[in-house]
């Protein structure tokens, strides 16, 4: 039953991840189809991003006293259906309003889903499973990429009617697990914030660590193709494919996480192995082989994904104002995280990444390891 449990609520993440990114490969192609600018079709497909940005710990607050698992199916069926409806959007307006309500289900879905987790599994599968949660983003975007290329000239209405698609299917699935059972209330941790030097100050801690180091995995993996493109004359085809597979390797280290921790290793010490990832940056920006730039930067998402998941395992176990202060926070930093790293780029050059890496890493590292001694 532990098994079934995991891989239906993993596989939920990984279908509302892919609605994420079912807009990306076809932005000219809807921006040309309802007149929009390249800008208004990018927010078009960050929306999603921006509303999790600012409910997900409303959200986590609203849910830690209530049954999770009707909640978690209904959101994918909104999702779902919320898709399925874009493919009949005949202005901006329409499909804009199908957008906000994809974002709803899917903060719905990043918050219940490690809830499930924690009331429904115990001990090693738990932590386990809270680990690979953070392979839901990665995975649902390589899901959306090939999708993408599968339908190919059917275009984006193609994309997300499959999308869409399997969401549905995972929802009916998701219905059938077991039922939650509410949380008592109890003395420590509690279910909403807590003052200074309680519950309060370690979720904050941990939110901005996570945040940090989502940031830097992101917005390397948006600049890698101007890299690839500007510095080492690569064609498009060859750099989707590069950043593609360097992007893949965040879900690596959410493996190893998954069974570091089912042997006993302390998620602090996972999380502390992110600072490598301030080195690494050097050999991407740093005018190396194209060999060398990409196997820096897969390591890097390697370490991201490593980080990320070790931060979920330590939220995931607590109230589900946890899950939500941290996917919140996170969903800021990969708003924002692009647009900074490109303004870096733009004013100071390329090796200025490799500066902004290191203090956005090192301050992740740090706050993330604050939170996690105060939790235990």
């Amino acid at each position: 039953m532990s098994s079934r449990v995991a891989v239906t609520v993993l596989a939920a993440g990984v279908a509302a991840s892919a609605a994420l990114g079912e807009f990306i490969p076809f932005l000219a192609s809807v921006s040309a189809e309802f007149s929009l600018s390249l800008g208004s079709v990018g927010w078009l497909s960050s929306a999603i991003t921006l509303v999790a940005g600012l409910t997900c710990l409303p959200l986590g607050i609203w849910m830690a006293r209530r049954r999770l698992r009707g909640l978690f199916a209904a959101a994918l069926v909104v999702l779902g259906a919320a898709g399925l409806g874009t493919v009949f959007a005949v202005d901006p307006a329409g499909l804009f309003a199908l957008r906000v309500v994809q974002a709803v289900g899917y903060a719905v879905v990043v918050v219940a889903g490690p809830g499930l987790l924690t009331r429904l599994l115990e001990g090693g599968a738990r932590q386990a499973a809270l680990a690979l949660w953070g392979l839901c983003v990665p995975a649902g975007l390589t899901l959306a990429s090939t999708v993408a290329a599968l339908v190919g000239t059917a275009g984006w209405r193609a994309e997300v009617i499959v999308v869409g698609g399997l969401t549905l299917v995972v929802a009916g699935w998701a219905a059938t697990m077991p039922s939650d059972v509410r949380p008592r209330r109890h003395g420590q941790g509690g279910d909403r914030p807590a003052g200074p030097g309680g519950a309060g100050w370690a979720v904050a801690a941990l939110a901005a660590g996570f945040a940090m180091i989502a940031l830097v995995g992101v917005s390397l993996v948006t600049v890698l193709p101007a890299y690839l493109t500007e510095e080492a004359g690569l064609a498009g085809p060859h750099v989707s494919l590069l950043t593609g597979l360097v992007s893949a390797s965040s879900a690596a280290g959410s493996l190893v996480v998954g069974a570091s921790l089912r042997a006993g290793v302390r998620p602090g010490r996972l999380v502390a192995a992110a600072l490598l990832m301030a080195p690494l940056t050097a050999g991407v920006f740093l005018g190396m082989p194209v060999t060398v730039v990409v196997s820096c930067a897969a390591v890097v998402l390697g370490l991201n994904g490593l980080a990320v998941s070790a931060m979920f395992a330590v939220a995931g176990g607590r109230p589900a104002w946890w899950v939500g202060a941290v996917t919140q926070a996170g969903s800021l930093g990969t708003l924002l995280g692009p647009p900074l790293y490109a303004g870096v780029v733009e004013t100071s050059g390329w090796s200025a990444a490799i500066v902004v890496t290191a203090a956005i890493v090192c301050g992740g590292v740090g706050c993330a390891a604050t939170a996690i001694r105060r939790s235990r």
